[in-house]
């Protein structure tokens, strides 16, 4: 069997691109019998899976997404010979007779259309039906996800099979203390803080965040520390300057995620109080380092966090500070978090998303 991956999404350093690298970088090992076609947009991922004898790496190139996934995509997997067609992002090709299979990610756009654009919601509102009757197939990252595709968009349940995403190995647990101290010196890190790993979009809820932490600061001492795309751009929209806040917030910008495990590991809470989460990734990654996490209720993060999760309305921000203020005072609570999260970071791997995701895909035949 030959299966052609759509993997476009590569190049996203966030959220669907770590999605899609960590599944391939499992998947390939997993599968030897199976031969997969990787079809490219970003030349410079060509050569990442060579050492794989199963894969085949394709470039197709193409500045257009819509052009991409429906003309030069189809072209290419009829020319390479496979039997289906697999994307880990959203899309599938309407002209082509090979089984189609994609991976969806939330349907936020139906569920807050208030945190997009006109333009994005009459688009997805008008294809994104179309995409679900077209594909054999849909993964869900979340069962939040699969139950909003057949209870909006009418997916029929069979067709719609829930796959949660995973954390790479290298979230875990850090001993070694020089590699901790010399990251808290490279970034001059407070002694302790509050850890945001989020990016410039409404849809995390920065307006919340930063007002639950203008309200800590008025009970306890207490510093933030930001991590990113984009997220120095709230300095001035929210005017963090003007009465002092700044003083107590680190904005580091884009985090790799070769380091990002010592950011979890210093930190004594992860604050994750987006609108509509409809997996989140951070919460993973800072159970699976020992990291306390305070979510919102809404959205998958409860169902993702679980126990270990201090859960705490989005939209409130004395309900964020309070869930904050629990964590930050006690250390028996925060202890016993910290354990509970890693029992449950270990339902969250990326070795058993892609077994099921084989699973699934050759249950098409």
């Amino acid at each position: 069997m030959r299966i052609g991956v759509m993997l476009r999404a590569l190049e996203e350093r966030q959220g669907i691109g770590i999605y899609s690298l960590n599944l391939m970088d499992e998947l390939l090992p997993l599968d030897p019998q199976t031969e997969y076609v990787l079809f490219h947009k970003n030349p410079a991922f060509l050569g990442r899976y060579s050492t794989f004898p199963n894969a085949v790496e394709t470039l197709v190139p193409g500045s257009n997404k819509l052009l991409w996934d429906q003309v030069r995509i189809p072209l290419a997997a009829r020319k390479a010979g496979v039997d289906t067609i697999f994307h880990t992002k959203f899309t599938v090709p309407f002209c082509t007779g090979r089984k189609t299979v994609m991976t969806v990610h939330g349907a936020s756009w139906f569920v807050h259309p208030e945190l997009y654009t006109r333009a994005d919601i009459a688009y997805i509102r008008a294809v994104m039906p179309l995409y679900c009757r077209k594909a054999d197939l849909i993964i869900a990252n979340s069962e939040l996800t699969r139950q909003d595709f057949i209870r909006i968009l009418k997916v029929p349940p069979r067709k719609i099979r829930t796959i949660r995403l995973g954390t790479n190995r290298n979230f875990k647990v850090i001993e070694d203390r020089a590699a901790l101290s010399a990251f808290r010196e490279k970034h001059s890190l407070p002694d302790r803080f509050i850890l945001s790993v989020i990016k410039y979009d409404p849809r995390k809820n920065f307006k919340n965040l930063i007002a639950a932490f203008r309200q800590l600061r008025k009970r306890l001492p207490c510093k933030l520390v930001v991590a990113g795309i984009g997220c120095e751009k709230y300095i001035p929209e929210y005017n963090l300057a003007g009465d002092g806040v700044l003083d107590d917030i680190t904005f580091l910008g884009w985090v790799d995620q070769a380091e990002l495990p010592l950011l979890y590991n210093l930190a004594d809470c992860m604050l994750f109080p987006s609108v509509y989460e409809e997996f989140g990734i951070p919460t993973c990654e800072a159970m699976a380092c020992g990291c306390p996490v305070v979510v919102s209720s809404t959205g998958a993060l409860p169902e993702i966090a679980g126990d270990a999760g201090e859960i705490v309305d989005p939209f409130d921000p004395e309900s964020i500070a309070t869930g904050l203020e629990r964590v930050l005072q006690d250390d028996a609570r925060r202890a016993e978090m910290r354990r509970r999260g890693l029992v449950r970071a270990a339902d969250f791997t990326w070795r058993r998303c892609a077994e099921e995701t084989r699973e699934a895909l050759h249950e098409l035949y």
